[in-house]
């Protein structure tokens, strides 16, 4: 059921890529492509190689059987022949990867290509005019949904048996959802009006920021004689009455003081920018001594290694001060010793399939500690122990695996 519900979602967000690059061959025609020619054969396709694998050829020849029955519905959906193949074709491909030989993209692998090609498709859409923007902007949040869907479904399917648990995972992946439709219902209604005004409010505040440092500089350029100089002969008329017009201007004008020179005036705006500057960066340099001092704890505690063995590089982890969690804890450091711990990328369910040597009642008790975070009575931590001290006897009768 698990590997069925993840290998579902994948394919689903890969389609929606698909989809993005089929919109570019009707972007021009302001046309929306049909939904129903991917999804009819995303059904179809999970049908015949989820349901009936075991009727169908191991080898690629499954895959040249299936597309062209997958095409026939793209077909039927307006598409044209050739595009209609290719959607079979791409189609089936895939979900012979997945069911049949389980092989996927990881998710990240599939949000990287949706952030950068959906976006670009978008954007070339609102450069032509595209009349479904709107469309392709819901598409784009259905494939960030897809992934929030995967996660909580695997999580609730690993959860089997923990009810608690699969309902606290049920109802978190509700409320991220309300979440983001009310956030979304905010911005397409007054969500929008006040970004403008934030923006508003933002554009003045930096042009009155600009105005008062500019004040100084424009200043500074008013106090200089920007009167071109003839470089010709005059006659003495001319020079005459120069000589006196200046002589009557110097008396008219005041005596210059100190603070009216130019080059005053420059120097001191070239120190009051030195020292904010100078004040500015050390403040970011504290900040950043800060914020570094932390992680350079937090990194240098994290790359302890534990000692020798194929699992030499796994970081050391501090024991937890619940009595339940610590049972757990000590009976893994057991089987790291015998080399048969949980891998780097092994999560504790996968590892316990492994190993079948913990009973399941110790299982639901540290379920409710771990997962839960319920307080368990006396009676139930003192049977914890005695289940934990019978799987330790049984682990030091393991064999150290090579």
């Amino acid at each position: 059921m698990g590997n069925l519900w993840r290998n579902s979602i994948h394919l689903l967000l890969e389609l929606n890529i698909l989809y993005f690059f089929i919109l570019l061959l009707y972007l021009d025609s302001g046309n929306l492509p049909s939904f129903a020619g991917i999804l009819l054969p995303y059904g179809f396709a999970i049908a015949i190689f989820g349901f009936l694998n075991n009727k169908l050829p191991t080898s690629y020849v499954a895959i040249m059987l299936v597309a062209p029955i997958l095409a026939i519905f793209a077909y039927l959906s307006s598409y044209s022949i050739g595009l209609s193949l290719v959607i079979g074709s791409i189609i089936s491909f895939r979900a012979f990867m997945y069911f049949v030989e389980e092989r996927f993209i990881s998710t990240f692998a599939l949000l990287v290509m949706s952030f950068i090609w959906m976006p670009f498709v978008y954007g070339a859409g609102t450069l032509v005019d595209y009349p479904h923007g709107l469309t392709l902007m819901i598409l784009f949040g259905a494939q960030l949904a897809l992934v929030i869907l995967l996660y909580s479904g695997n999580a609730v399917i690993q959860l089997n048996g923990n009810h608690y648990m699969q309902k606290r995972v049920v109802g978190a992946t509700a409320a991220v959802f309300i979440g983001i439709v009310a956030v979304s219902a905010v911005f397409a209604t007054i969500g929008k009006y006040l970004i403008t005004a934030g923006l508003s409010v933002f554009g003045l505040g930096v042009s009155f920021i600009f105005d008062i440092l500019a004040r100084p500089v424009f200043a500074l350029f008013g106090m200089l004689d920007w009167t071109p100089k003839s470089g010709g002969p005059q006659d003495e008329g001319g020079i005459e009455m120069g000589e006196e017009e200046e002589a009557e201007t110097a008396e008219l004008l005041p005596t210059e003081s100190l603070f009216d020179s130019p080059v005053v005036i420059a120097v001191g705006v070239l120190v009051f920018l030195s020292v904010l500057y100078l004040s500015l960066n050390k403040k970011k340099v504290n900040n950043q001594k800060r914020e570094l001092e932390p992680e350079q704890q937090f990194t240098s505690t994290m790359t302890k290694k534990s000692g020798g063995g194929f699992f030499g590089g796994r970081r050391k982890q501090k024991p937890p001060e619940n009595e339940v969690r610590k049972l757990m804890f000590d009976l893994e450091q057991l089987a790291l010793k015998k080399n048969r711990g949980r891998l780097p990328n092994e999560t504790l369910d996968e590892w316990l399939k492994r190993e079948t040597s913990f009973n399941e009642s110790f299982m639901k008790l540290y379920a409710k500690v771990r997962y839960g975070e319920m307080k368990l009575s006396p009676s139930e931590v003192e049977a914890c122990r005695t289940m934990a001290e019978e799987i330790r006897k049984v682990m030091k009768q393991w064999k150290k695996a090579s």
